[in-house]
């Protein structure tokens, strides 16, 4: 009889994700339409280099790595959250009707209003707010069963994405760009939207990744966590506010963003088993590696042009959905 293998150290594991997103942050500041070697690289950070040069890696490719690099690690850590607090394996902003209507709430905003940037993270909570409480409601809140959410949420999902559609067939000459936007993507993101989220997006995330203790406990039975003196109703609902902020907040300044608050917890857990104190930092690592590679990937892939970020997301993340759907997901939920 052969023994399991056990999981691996948790901090080699660290090292190896940390290295892979250097690389793939280097890589993100030398690709594009002018391709930057990495000795130009260092001139540029030195001080020195063409003024163009400069523009394009300072001033569009920098920001916008490190918006791909934040913005993966809460959608990462949002997924972790939604599927740990709930104990649902399937339960992800993006399944949960939370991005699509937190989408619905940005384009309206966006269409009958001429909002002020600071207002569309407002609007986008709210709307990912009453999308994920309408979810849990239809599905149950107390069972929370697998299929039942993922049902629930292709429903809300559905009926935000109709109203989304209607809207912007009133929307005008601005319904192009709107459309782009609805397919996610960091092109464009400078420093001035980085500022603008960043604070909606880091405050959460820290609290979150320092509330470990009552993430662990959460993952008990409630009885025992009870036992153990936690307020198990006040803290998942906790928890659930921060996961929704995280989420909403990005769709407001890239759009929706989908799977890789599925993917990146499920990864995570495989890679490093029953160790639930490192699910949350491994998570948001490996939301800012998907997000970082997929958005690489949307620069080169139909260059000259440039893919939405979104779509390619979405075309990681699908197939993973349909192998946990047919019975191959971990038998506890993370």
């Amino acid at each position: 009889m052969t023994e399991a293998l056990s999981p691996p150290r948790p901090w080699a594991v660290y090292g190896f994700v940390s290295l892979a997103l250097g690389v793939l942050f280097v890589l993100g500041l030398m690709a594009g339409s002018h391709w930057v070697s990495p000795s130009n690289l260092i001139t540029i950070f030195e001080g020195n280099g063409d003024l163009l040069t400069k523009i394009s890696v300072i001033e569009l490719r920098l920001p916008r790595n490190l918006l791909g690099l934040i913005g993966g690690a809460s959608l990462g850590v949002a997924g972790a959250v939604m599927q740990g607090v709930t104990r649902n394996q399937l339960a992800s902003p993006g399944l949960t009707g939370v991005i699509a209507s937190a989408a619905l709430a940005t384009v309206s905003l966006r269409t009958f209003g001429t909002p002020n940037a600071l207002w569309l993270p407002m609007a986008a909570l709210a709307g990912g707010l009453f999308g994920g409480a309408l979810t849990f409601a239809i599905s149950g809140r107390r069972k929370l069963q697998p299929e039942r959410v993922v049902l629930a949420g292709i429903a809300v999902t559905s009926m935000a994405t109709a109203l989304t559609t209607a809207i912007l067939l009133m929307s005008g000459s601005e319904a192009a760009e709107l459309f782009y936007w609805l397919a996610g993507s960091l092109m464009g993101r400078g420093w001035q939207q980085l500022q603008m989220v960043l604070p909606w997006l880091l405050i959460p995330l820290a609290a979150v990744l320092v509330m470990h203790r009552p993430y662990r406990l959460l993952q008990l039975d409630d009885d025992l966590a009870l036992a153990m003196g936690l307020s198990v109703g006040r803290w998942r609902a906790i928890f659930l506010v921060l996961a929704l902020l995280l989420t909403a907040a990005l769709v407001a300044f890239t759009g929706p963003i989908v799977f890789i608050g599925l993917v990146a917890p499920h990864i995570a857990k495989r890679i490093l088993g029953d160790q639930p104190q490192h699910w949350l930092p491994m998570s948001a690592l490996l939301g800012g590696l998907l997000l970082l590679a997929a958005d690489v990937l949307a620069r080169q892939l139909a260059f000259p042009q440039e893919l939405p970020v979104g779509m390619l997301t979405a075309l990681i993340g699908a197939p993973w959905l349909i192998y946990l759907l047919n019975g191959h997901a971990t038998p506890r939920s993370i």
